[in-house]
C-alpha cells in the first residue's frame, strides 16, 4: 500500500531526529533558551499564499555547483552564500485582528558560519545581531533588533555545519506588498550579510488556509487569539537517502466542510500525488495540524505542496527540496546522474534513470545503500571523496569550453585518482603534439596525454586510452 499523508498525534513516534544545543528563538519580544532539541527531520520551504511559477532546479550538466543559495531565491526565501551563510522565510499566519495577519519570518545558522571564542569553563561563545525591517511604498512599517548568543560545550560543536542555530521573529502586518530587508552580523569577526526580499501579506478571512510551514515543532493552535507556539525549520532542505518525511503544520479558518486536498506537483507543474487531509478539529472556528508528508512521494528536485480548501477554492502552496545529500551538487536529477558516469556501474545509472518521479527517492536510497563501502557511517564517504576529486578535476583541467571533470585527464584524475609520477618531457610550450605521461605504479600502469591542437587540448592516446578503459571497468566492478 503507497505511503499516506498522516496527521501527527502526540501519541505517534517521530521520524529521526537530530540534537542541537541551546537555540536561540526570538518570538514576539520574548527570547526563549531552548534545552537541547529532538526535532523532526529538515522539512519544506514555505512560500505565500497562492500559485507561483516553481522554480527550477537545473543546472548545466557541465557545471556542477554545490552553492543551493540561488536555487532558495528562486523559492522565495531569505538566501546568503558564505562566508556568513544564512537561510530563512516567511510563513503567515492569522492573527485575532481580521485586518492583521502573523509574519513568522525564521531565520537558520549553522554553527561553522559564526566565530567562537573559548571561555575559561573550556565552553565556546559565538556572538551575533539580527536587524529586520520592513518598509511599505517607502516607508519604514517595522524594525526588529537582536542580540544573541550561541554556546557549545566543545570545540567540534563550533564546526557544525546541519541547521544548528535558528531565531524567529513574529511581527504583525496588514494584508499588502512589502519589502523585507534581514541584516545578520557576527560580533567576533565583525562579517556581515544583508538580504531584502518582497512579501505578499494575505488576508487569512474565513475559509483561506495559512501557509503550510515545515516545522521542527509545534503546539497546534486552538484559535486565533493565541500567538503562534511554533518554531519553524527554516532550511527547508531533506535528503532522499536519509530522511522519510516532511512535517508541515497548517491552519484552516472556519471549519472546512470537507477535509483539505494536498496536491504536490514536481517543478515541471505535473501532479505527482493527491490525497485528502482531515485536520483535528479544534475549539472555535479553525482547525490546525502537522501533516507528515512522505517524502517518496514528492520526488528529488524542486516540489510544490499545495493545500486546497474544496469548500471554498481556497489554496495556499509551499515549495520544498529534496536532495542528494550533504556534499552533493545541488543538481536536477538528469544532471545528477550525468556527473555519476564514472563512479558507478553503468546499469546502476540505468536503474535510476528508469525510475518513475514518484519512485526517485527510494531508487536513490537503494543506490546509495549499494555503493556505499562503509555502511556503518552516517556518511557515504565515496561518494563524498568522488565530489570532492570531482571540485579538484574542474579547477586544474578544464580547456576552453570543456569543464576539467569532462576532459580525458579529469576523467583519468576523477577514476584513478594522483599520479605516483607525472612527466612532461622538454619542449616549447603550447606546442602540437607535446606529452604529458602519468604513471600509476601501484597498478603498472602509465598513461601518455598529448596536446591535439597545442592551445592545451589533452587527449589521451589510442593505447593509453584502451588501458584506461581495462582500469575503468575494472575499478566499477
Amino acid at each position: 500500500m503507497p505511503p499516506r499523508a498522516t496527521l501527527l498525534t502526540d501519541s505517534m513516534p517521530r521520524p529521526t531526529t537530530v540534537r542541537y544545543p541551546v537555540l536561540r528563538v526570538r518570538i514576539a519580544g520574548a527570547l526563549l533558551a531552548l534545552a537541547p532539541l529532538a526535532c523532526g527531520g529538515p522539512s519544506a520551504s514555505s512560500a505565500p499564499a497562492g500559485r507561483a511559477p516553481a522554480p527550477s532546479v537545473a543546472r548545466a550538466s557541465s557545471t556542477p555547483t554545490f552553492d543551493a543559495t540561488p536555487l532558495y531565491r528562486q523559492m522565495g526565501m531569505i538566501a546568503h552564500g558564505f562566508p556568513l551563510a544564512m537561510l530563512g522565510r516567511v510563513a503567515f499566519l492569522a492573527s485575532s485582528v481580521p485586518d492583521t495577519t502573523h509574519a513568522v519570518v525564521g531565520l537558520s545558522l549553522s554553527n561553522n558560519v559564526l566565530s567562537f571564542a573559548r571561555e575559561a569553563d573550556n565552553r565556546f561563545r559565538a556572538r551575533y545581531s539580527v536587524i529586520i525591517v520592513v518598509n511599505r511604498d517607502g516607508q519604514l512599517v517595522a524594525r526588529h533588533e537582536a542580540s544573541e548568543e550561541v554556546i557549545v560545550g566543545s570545540f567540534r560543536e563550533t564546526s557544525r555545519s546541519d541547521e544548528s542555530v535558528l531565531f524567529q521573529q513574529i511581527i504583525d502586518l496588514t494584508p499588502g506588498r512589502y519589502s523585507l530587508a534581514v541584516s545578520l552580523r557576527d560580533e567576533e569577526s565583525g562579517r556581515d550579510a544583508d538580504e531584502r526580499i518582497d512579501i505578499t501579506v494575505p488576508a487569512l478571512a474565513t475559509g483561506s488556509i495559512s501557509s503550510p510551514i515545515p516545522i521542527q515543532r509545534v503546539v497546534p493552535r486552538a484559535a486565533r487569539d493565541s500567538l503562534p507556539n511554533i518554531l519553524m525549520s527554516p532550511r527547508g532542505t531533506a535528503t532522499a537517502a536519509r530522511d522519510t518525511t516532511m512535517l508541515i503544520y497548517v491552519e484552516s479558518y472556519g471549519a472546512p466542510a470537507a477535509p483539505l486536498e494536498l496536491l504536490v506537483r514536481n517543478e515541471g507543474g505535473r501532479v505527482l500525488w493527491s490525497e485528502p487531509v482531515t485536520l483535528p478539529a479544534r475549539a472555535g472556528a479553525m482547525v490546525s495540524g502537522v501533516v507528515q508528508v512522505p517524502l517518496s512521494r514528492i520526488g528529488i528536485g524542486v516540489a510544490e505542496l499545495t493545500f486546497v480548501n474544496p469548500g471554498t477554492a481556497d489554496s495556499s502552496s509551499t515549495y520544498v527540496f529534496v536532495g542528494f545529500g550533504d556534499d552533493l551538487p545541488i543538481a536536477s536529477y538528469d544532471d545528477m546522474l550525468s556527473y555519476l558516469r564514472s563512479f558507478a556501474q553503468p546499469y546502476r545509472i540505468s536503474r535510476l534513470r528508469e525510475a518513475t518521479p514518484e519512485r526517485r527517492p527510494e531508487a536513490w536510497a537503494e543506490f546509495v545503500r549499494e555503493t556505499d563501502s562503509d555502511p556503518n557511517t552516517a556518511i557515504h564517504e565515496d561518494l563524498r571523496a568522488y565530489f570532492a576529486k570531482l571540485v579538484v578535476a574542474n579547477a586544474r583541467y578544464r580547456e576552453e569550453t570543456t569543464p576539467g571533470w569532462m576532459t580525458d585527464r579529469g576523467r583519468v584524475y576523477i577514476t584513478l585518482g594522483e599520479p605516483d609520477v607525472l612527466m612532461e618531457p622538454p619542449g616549447a610550450d603550447f606546442q602540437r603534439g607535446r606529452q604529458q605521461v602519468w604513471e600509476y605504479q601501484g597498478m603498472n600502469l602509465q598513461l601518455v596525454f598529448y596536446d591535439q591542437t597545442g592551445t592545451g587540448r589533452w587527449r589521451l592516446t589510442q593505447s593509453s586510452d584502451a588501458r584506461f578503459e581495462q582500469e575503468y571497468r575494472r575499478k566499477l566492478k
